[in-house]
């Protein structure tokens, strides 16, 4: 639901739109009962925010060319502008229509004013007090602006004939699709007289000013859209049939209104639904409103947008705790599945004790497998995905490193090369040809992860792939989550008792094909992991 207020210089209309339909009008009399009757009714839709269109009598129209200038420039000669066209008043704007390139670039503007903001004191003065969102106040003839784009004339100029109340005629002019200037005209002859002369005098009249300011030519066509309803339409197509100066075009106010289907409860006779309408489509379209009476309506969307943030937040809430609990319900299967084989297992094993005796291992050799099976199943039992996820981390800082496999096994010692090394019953005897830049081996409990990989599009750029390696091993050192880190492989190593990596494709034009790479990756498992 949309809320319109629409003010015409006397009464106060809240029209209320739901799309394209107008669910209701509710008037306002300027007078004390008027007031309070406006006051409850803001009250009564709790803090939903408004728009105020005005159709005032006491609204001026300038054009005028200043310097293209920019920033604090601009607006210092926007104040002077106002404070000569618009002293009395703090209800003005300035939109920019073009800008022009002569001896130097000049942009036209159109300032625009309402000469007596003491009119709608009094309501905005309710506003403030109930503290209404408004959205901003707009001015009727700048909103019809979007109303002259979808009548498509082939004339440059082209004016807009409308009847908002029964008093007043407003004909607004427009070049080349931007509004020059708007007038609202007294007309006493709705009800009783020739209201068909009447509209063509004032719209002469129109033309007589136009042409005096130069902004058309004497010669040229001007069209003229006059909005009516079926009381004036057929007196309005009789008398505009004879005049030649002028590109008439009449439009019945209910039939416009079907064809943009926009539905209203009541046969129309003014055209003040068709602009209610248009200024329903707008979020926050503002002309006049200043910052301290929008100031709530800045509350309102401050609001809308915590809402959504904490909606998004839940939803991210919720979707992780359905992970999470998938998650727990696949882990207690696991644990459920794992508990099955191993008891399959144990009776496996102890079908095989019965039958098997393995005299060549000591009590005292057992004894020791055993407390040692039993130390590491209870502390120190892992898997690989850990040390997986700590070198991809590692390994994703370089994008161009793939890696091809991955050997990944659990010993006593920091050295052991491979699992064909590790003896967890006897004491590992001391002796061989020791490195000086290897840590020194410790006893413990370790991971050990051996890691092979190439280059992906290698170029034959030994210098930049050899110094990723460098990179990667430092990074890996620096990083403190390892107990030692060693390259195994380079892609090109020239020490006398090492091999030349790297395949070259003689097809390829001498061409590097691959740059291979392997390291090896020690990770200390204290007891208390």
């Amino acid at each position: 639901m949309r809320r319109v207020l629409y003010f015409t210089g006397y009464r106060m209309v809240a029209q209320e739109w739901s799309g394209r339909r107008l669910e209701s009008s509710v008037y306002f009399e300027p007078d004390e009962q008027g007031l309070d009757l406006f006051s409850s009714y803001l009250r009564s839709f709790r803090s939903e925010p408004v728009r105020l269109l005005v159709d005032l009598i006491e609204e001026e129209f300038r054009q005028i060319r200043v310097p293209l200038l920019r920033g604090s420039d601009r607006k210092a000669i926007l104040s002077r502008n106002f404070a000569k066209y618009f002293r009395t008043s703090e209800y003005r704007f300035a939109i920019s229509q073009s800008v022009e390139k002569k001896n130097r670039k000049e942009e036209k503007l159109l300032l625009i004013g309402l000469t007596n903001q003491y009119l709608l004191e009094p309501w905005m003065k309710i506003i403030e007090d109930t503290r209404t969102p408004l959205s901003g106040i707009i001015s009727l003839p700048l909103l019809s602006e979007d109303y002259v784009k979808e009548l498509r004339s082939e004339h440059r100029a082209i004016i807009v004939v409308s009847q908002q109340v029964p008093s007043n005629l407003r004909q607004s002019v427009f070049v080349e699709g931007k509004l020059v200037l708007s007038r609202l005209v007294p007309i006493a002859s709705f009800y009783q007289g020739d209201y068909a002369a009447d509209v063509l005098r004032d719209v002469e009249s129109t033309q007589r000013y136009l042409i005096s300011q130069r902004i058309v030519e004497r010669s040229e066509m001007v069209a003229v859209h006059i909005v009516t309803n079926k009381r004036h339409l057929e007196k309005l197509t009789k008398r505009c049939e004879n005049e030649s100066n002028f590109d008439f075009r009449i439009h019945e106010i209910n039939e416009l209104l079907e064809r943009e289907k926009i539905e209203v409860p009541d046969e129309q006779d003014f055209s003040s639904a068709l602009y209610c309408y248009m200024a329903s489509k707008k979020i926050a379209l503002n002309h006049y409103a200043k910052p301290g009476e929008r100031r709530y309506f800045q509350h309102h969307r401050a609001g809308l947008a915590l809402r959504a943030v904490a909606v998004a937040l839940l939803t991210i809430g919720m979707g992780i705790a359905a992970t999470s609990a998938v998650k727990g319900w696949l882990y207690s299967e696991t644990i459920a599945e794992t508990a099955l084989i191993e008891q399959k297992y144990k009776a496996k094993y102890n079908q095989l004790s019965e039958n098997f005796i393995d005299s060549t291992t000591s009590t005292t050799s057992m004894q020791h497998i055993v407390q040692s099976v039993d130390t590491i199943r209870n502390q120190f039992l892992r898997d690989p995905e850990e040390l997986m996820v700590l070198i991809s981390n590692d390994v994703s800082i370089f994008p161009d490193i793939r890696v091809r496999k991955f050997d990944w096994f659990v010993s006593n010692y920091s050295d052991s090369d491979n699992p064909g090394d590790v003896s967890w019953d006897k004491p590992r005897r001391g002796g061989g040809k020791v490195d000086r830049n290897k840590p020194k081996p410790k006893q413990g409990y370790f991971e050990i992860a051996q890691v092979e990989g190439e280059f992906l599009n290698f170029d034959g750029n030994f210098r930049y792939v050899l110094s990723a390696v460098e990179d990667l091993k430092n990074a890996m050192v620096e990083s403190g989550k390892y107990y030692s880190v060693e390259i195994t492989k380079r892609p090109l190593d020239i020490e006398p008792d090492n091999n030349l990596s790297g395949n070259v494709s003689a097809g390829g034009g001498g061409a590097v094909a691959t740059a291979e790479l392997a390291f090896r990756v020690v990770r200390e498992v204290p007891k208390g992991e």
